[in-house]
């Protein structure tokens, strides 16, 4: 990797989980009429903000919420995926997530052949993104690849191999 090298795409907070962006944009949607401070959204939440900030930051890469001065805003993206039948959310999900790191890598690594979780890791190296040297990535990735990209339909797990649907 040379000096000053940059990674091309976001990486997906790893801690980020499905349940906890849904419940974001829901209670953000629901409770706050599309806006709140994140102050008011923990506590209604009943969570700590710091156990908040892998799923607000997981929505903001995702284009469903916008962070401005301590506010978060719901955008029409975010109105449009929680307001979508379940196969559409699939659909907008899988979109998104091939414009995020793993979930790119790990699609493109999975079209040509199953790979592991091993495969994943050594081609983000490559790539340079150091959240690939995460202390417990494999178990990260796991959950992130199993959460994230089986429930989009990008992925498909067979024992330890992944391979992507196109």
């Amino acid at each position: 990797m040379e000096a000053g090298f940059m990674p091309d795409l976001p990486f997906m907070p790893l801690d980020a989980r499905f349940a906890d962006v849904l419940g974001l944009i829901d209670t953000l949607a629901n409770e706050f009429k599309g806006q709140a401070d994140i102050f008011m959204i923990a506590k209604e939440m009943e969570s700590d903000i710091d156990d908040l900030m892998p799923a607000l930051n997981a929505a903001v890469y995702l284009g469903f919420v916008e962070v401005k001065g301590g506010d978060v805003k719901i955008t029409n993206e975010g109105r449009e995926f929680l307001n979508a039948k379940i196969s559409d959310r699939k659909k907008i999900l899988r979109q998104k997530l091939l414009n995020l790191e793993p979930f790119h890598t790990a699609y493109s690594l999975g079209l040509h052949k199953p790979f592991t979780i091993d495969d994943l890791i050594e081609e983000l190296n490559e790539k340079g993104y150091v959240e690939a040297r995460e202390p417990g990535i494999r178990h990260l990735l796991e959950i992130l690849l199993a959460e994230w990209g089986v429930f989009a339909g990008m992925l498909k797990k067979r024992g330890d191999m992944y391979i992507a649907i196109p």
